[in-house]
């Protein structure tokens, strides 16, 4: 004998409950819109940071390889090199085929500082001193309110060459000597004479930074 099977019976949904429930998705969706549009807006500005701190990373070591192998940094083609590696950060070399050093959002500094010989008898016997300095970029840059400057110290512009970034009498001129922050941080780690190379790179941003400044900017530095 065959058994034959009954489907059970589907109770239709009524138009009147239809009506009443229809639009629930879209107003849950609009809920959990309002809670998820934060997070989504942060991290897409999280990205856009991590992007503009590897892309100034990129700059500050491209300037650093082609500094510590002699290149003269000074020479408006080899910054114009510098400028490429930073396309989109706001680094400003040159107008009208000549360097300059007040324009666009971005400032790499280069220095060297020697440790003076404490046997040498002289005015800057067993201190840091800056030897040489070469700014690429805006050297007039504000970054949260603050006019940005290599962490070694500023320059001593008396003694200072801008052309050639170079700085005379280090060895006698007290105003040679670098910031207590380096000192501080390298303490005796170099010997009678041996120098250390430095580039940083400083970088304005209109929204979104990384760094030492937050949200006004993005600061990277190598040593070398």
């Amino acid at each position: 004998m065959q058994h034959q099977s009954i489907a059970p019976a589907v109770r239709p949904v009524s138009r009147h409950r239809r009506r009443r429930q229809g639009g629930l998705e879209a107003i849950e969706f609009g809920l959990w819109s309002l809670l998820l549009m934060p997070p989504f807006i942060w991290m897409f500005i999280s990205g856009m940071n991590f992007i503009r701190y590897n892309k100034a990373g990129d700059v500050t070591r491209s300037t650093a390889m082609m500094y510590i192998k002699g290149v003269d940094m000074t020479a408006l083609g080899n910054q114009r090199i510098i400028a490429r590696v930073a396309s989109g950060l706001g680094l400003v070399v040159e107008s009208g085929n000549a360097v300059v050093n007040n324009q666009g959002n971005g400032m790499v500094a280069l220095s060297k500082v020697i440790f003076v010989d404490p046997a040498c008898g002289c005015t800057n016997a067993g201190q840091y001193v800056l030897a040489e300095r070469i700014y690429l970029g805006n050297r007039s840059l504000v970054i949260n309110g603050v006019a940005v400057d290599s962490f070694s110290g500023p320059v001593p512009t008396a003694i200072w060459s801008a052309g050639t970034g170079q700085v005379s009498n280090y060895t006698t001129d007290s105003r040679a000597r670098v910031s207590s922050d380096f000192t501080t941080l390298w303490g005796s780690s170099l010997g009678a004479g041996q120098f250390v190379y430095i580039v940083e790179s400083f970088f304005k941003a209109g929204t979104g930074g990384a760094g030492e400044f937050d949200s006004n900017g993005t600061y990277t530095r190598v040593f070398m």
